[in-house]
């Protein structure tokens, strides 16, 4: 008689731990898909975070924007904050399948473990997704995949699983001294260019590049600069684009860190700061020389309000943008949609 309960037992537990994965799984889904129907037609650019470099705040979000091109996510950068952007903005992060990152620093990757655990945890069957950038892009996804190692086999074991992580995503390597095609589907072509986001003396002792990207769509063309300094083949990758995404560092920050190299422990971040990163004047010249009809300001520096202390307003971003461009300077935000 006890013999039979056990079994009984243990059956009615394994019949519950499957019916609630099988439920969750299915209310997952149920919103993941759901929310991805918003903005469904034509091409709209929704970003996600605008916080220049790796600063934590309740204002912004690090690094990420999204493309959706007839309701189909394409994301860029995926910094510290975009996957609860992403449920934020209605886009379905089960259903991102292409992310393509600038370069490797961490205000623009963080979320990247994040973002791929819960796409496989949220359904028996994940979509696929790659993740695209610079040299050192497949070895993250792979040691963000290590990372969750322990929780890939718990849950095999618990819960039944049977698709492996590292069976649906991957990362690949890109390589673009000049602009080249990277990606193409039936809904968009991306382009690749490095940028100067990293000066020629460290591009010297380490193979990591950044890149900026260009989307073209049927109805739009959307550049991302990523990180970098004044560029001249970001210039030619952005020429005639109908949106210009830019990081953009306001002129009295900039100032004020130059003001700062030699001094002491700050002089290689202000260096750095200074050297590798544009002010509001080289987005001008950028966007001018590029005949481009917007610029959106991102990636901003600095970029929330506590920062800001009441010295940079966006109409003094735009006023310094202007002295060089006359096209339509919007400055960006969390959850804007252009």
């Amino acid at each position: 008689m006890n013999r039979s309960l056990s079994k009984i037992d243990r059956s009615r537990r394994a019949l519950l731990k499957s019916s609630v994965f099988l439920i969750s799984s299915a209310a997952f889904g149920q919103a993941q898909s759901g929310a991805r129907g918003a903005g469904a037609d034509g091409t709209t650019l929704v970003l996600l975070g605008t916080q220049g470099g790796p600063n934590v705040n309740l204002d912004r979000s690090e690094a990420a924007s999204a493309v959706l091109v007839n309701g189909q996510p394409y994301l860029v950068d995926c910094g510290y904050g975009t996957l609860r952007a992403l449920v934020q903005a209605g886009i379905a992060f089960g259903a991102v399948t292409n992310i393509f990152i600038t370069h490797l620093h961490d205000d623009h990757t963080a979320d990247i473990p994040a973002l791929l655990s819960h796409k496989w945890t949220g359904s028996a069957k994940p979509q696929p997704a790659t993740v695209f950038g610079p040299h050192g892009v497949r070895a993250m996804v792979e040691g963000a995949i290590a990372f969750f190692k322990a929780n890939t086999e718990i849950r095999m074991v618990d819960e039944g699983r049977t698709v492996r992580p590292e069976t649906v995503f991957s990362g690949r390597d890109l390589s673009a001294p000049t602009i080249t095609e990277v990606f193409r589907d039936d809904r968009v072509t991306v382009k690749a260019v490095e940028n100067s986001h990293f000066p020629e003396r460290a591009k010297e002792k380490m193979p990591y590049r950044s890149l900026a990207y260009r989307f073209n769509t049927a109805d739009r063309s959307i550049v991302f600069s990523g990180d970098t300094a004044y560029s001249t083949s970001l210039i030619e990758l952005a020429r005639d684009a109908d949106v210009f995404v830019c990081e953009a560092m306001d002129m009295a920050t900039r100032e004020r860190l130059q003001r700062n190299v030699g001094a002491g422990n700050t002089e290689s971040i202000a260096r750095h700061v200074v050297e590798t990163h544009s002010s509001t004047e080289d987005v001008g010249r950028m966007a001018a020389e590029a005949k481009v009809k917007t610029v959106v300001l991102n990636h901003l520096l600095p970029g929330s309000n506590g920062q800001r202390g009441g010295a940079t307003t966006d109409d003094s971003y735009i006023a310094s943008v202007r002295k060089f461009f006359s096209g339509q300077v919007v400055v960006g935000r969390d959850q804007l949609r252009l």
